[in-house]
């Protein structure tokens, strides 16, 4: 079976859920989701207007595919049929570059959202994570990074620097 980028998200879903990770934001591809909302982080120089409406500030916006959280762990994923130095280095971006955009998106979130069971901002482990096919061969084992290798929709495995 050659797995979509649909397949990715619900695998990897089940797979988190399964192990005890609490699922907190995620946007499935096309975005549409019925279980999740996604996290908008907006760029603040863009997006001046303190709009209620994320959506209306498109350039320089970015939404993780999904966003899980477990002892003190919070993964910020991505998600593609075979391994993307692209979505790589979004989450490289997101995490350097505009890591106060990100923390500004998710903590006014968490409010919003009334999320609870999170510690502060502050002492959550970032943790980017690439989820793809497990038959993808040729992928970077950056460090810090972590992988859900999916081998089909009810089984995938985490790898990463616990």
């Amino acid at each position: 079976m050659k797995l979509t980028e649909g397949h990715i998200h619900v695998s990897m879903r089940r797979f988190l859920k399964n192990n005890d990770w609490k699922l907190i934001a995620g946007e499935y591809p096309g975005g549409s989701d019925d279980e999740l909302y996604a996290l908008n982080v907006v760029n603040p120089k863009v997006a001046r207007d303190n709009s209620p409406d994320p959506r209306r500030h498109s350039k320089d916006e970015m939404i993780p595919d999904l966003i899980a959280y477990k002892d003190g762990i919070l993964l910020i994923i991505e998600a593609k049929p075979g391994y993307s130095d692209d979505d790589r280095d979004k989450l490289i971006d997101l995490l350097t570059t505009r890591l106060d955009d990100f923390y500004s998106a998710l903590e006014i979130f968490i409010a919003e959202r009334n999320i609870t069971g999170l510690p502060s901002l502050s002492s959550l482990k970032l943790a980017p994570c690439l989820a793809f096919s497990a038959t993808t061969r040729k992928f970077l084992h950056d460090e810090g990074f972590y992988h859900i290798r999916v081998k089909d929709l009810n089984e995938a495995t985490l790898e990463g620097p616990f």
